[in-house]
């Protein structure tokens, strides 16, 4: 019985895998919250991007698994709810762009109990196969990352690290296409700058 159910499972994986994704979102709308195979297929497939983006705009990686979880429950519950009225992946990006946004109102409404030491982010960014030199850069990127609005911050991911186009950035971020280009080339000139002038600490939104 055991050999048989791991073959159903490994079954039910490929006839999800081959699935798209309005396909999953149909079915997870009419079986949520009873059954949760196609909700977890499409977190699965782009639940590593969502983590990404995570780990890029939280200070910390405790905040960023809060984060990427709070997104994630967002999806869970609303899913049923979601009327396809833009695609599925431009839903969920601005899901998690609303969640990214809410956890920085509430670290700044408590801005006093939350550390800009940054100690266990450098440590859980050290990668031994990428050397030293790569760790350097990658802390850096974050740095100057935080030093833009959070706002800001949200659509230079959303661009370079999630790989949108501007009209998906500016429909996630409820803004028009123009104000979305302009805020992406003035956010992306500030990191420039910062870079240049080596004074991301220097410069907190």
């Amino acid at each position: 019985m055991r050999s048989a159910s791991c073959g159903d499972g490994a079954l039910a994986a490929d006839r999800f895998d081959a699935l798209d994704d309005a396909q999953l979102v149909a079915q997870a709308r009419t079986e949520l919250p009873y059954r949760t195979g196609a909700y977890e297929a499409l977190m699965h497939r782009h639940g590593s991007r969502i983590r990404a983006l995570a780990r890029r705009f939280a200070s910390t990686p405790e905040e960023a698994e809060d984060l990427a979880q709070d997104a994630m429950l967002k999806v869970f519950f609303e899913l049923p709810r979601f009327r396809g009225d833009s695609a599925f992946t431009t839903w969920l990006w601005r899901l998690t762009a609303n969640a990214c946004i809410d956890q920085q109102r509430r670290a700044a409404a408590h801005a006093n109990t939350h550390s800009l030491d940054g100690g266990d982010a450098v440590e859980h960014l050290v990668d031994p196969v990428d050397g030293i030199a790569a760790t350097e850069a990658r802390i850096d990127s974050e740095r100057l990352l935080a030093a833009l609005a959070p706002e800001d911050r949200l659509l230079v991911l959303l661009r370079l690290l999630v790989g949108l186009e501007f009209q998906e950035i500016a429909e996630v971020m409820n803004l028009g296409l123009s104000a979305a280009k302009m805020r992406y080339t003035r956010a992306i000139e500030r990191l420039r700058a910062l870079a240049t002038s080596g004074s991301a600490s220097d410069h907190k939104p």
